[in-house]
């Protein structure tokens, strides 16, 4: 990967450095058993500083689409990808904030070394996509109709003779 594709923490500084791109959907190699075929796409911006409290932060947006299969109708949908978020980068487990003390604004993340940017980019649309997919209309399982029930064979054995 080039120096462009990664975010090296050691190298923060208060000015921040912005990256942005277009990931293709057939490029996204770990959401290849996720989704239904290569149509889709993301577009990115990920911006690296650090912050008044002298932390390091990345911020990033993710937008674009997905083409994912309907687990109810098997059908294959497209899927809106629209992520905003805020991730905390510190150096050791150690320096993690005790989880009540943890904030919706912002996650935290241990990051010992250089971040890969398409890694990045493509663990936040996994984590952002549904367990389940379902394609937009279909609430439920489609009830199927009872067939009529047949006596069991054995039920002539328990008649009396």
């Amino acid at each position: 990967m080039t120096e462009e594709g990664i975010i090296d923490p050691a190298t923060f500084a208060t000015k921040p450095k912005v990256y942005t791109g277009t990931i293709s959907g057939s490029d996204l190699v770990d959401l290849d058993e996720r989704v239904a075929g290569p149509e889709g796409g993301l577009d990115y911006e990920v911006t690296a500083l650090l912050d008044k409290q002298r932390r390091k932060v990345v911020s990033y947006i993710i937008k674009g689409f997905a083409q994912l299969t309907c687990q109810i109708s098997m059908e294959s949908f497209r899927h809106e990808v629209e992520i905003s978020e805020r991730l905390v980068l510190v150096d050791h487990e150690s320096q993690l904030p005790p989880i009540e003390m943890e904030s919706d604004e912002e996650d935290f993340m241990v990051a010992d070394g250089p971040l890969d940017l398409r890694d990045l980019v493509e663990d936040a649309v996994i984590l952002s996509l549904p367990m389940i997919p379902r394609k937009p209309g279909i609430e439920e399982v489609p009830k199927v109709a009872e067939a009529p029930r047949r006596e069991s064979p054995f039920a002539a054995l328990k008649r009396p003779k």
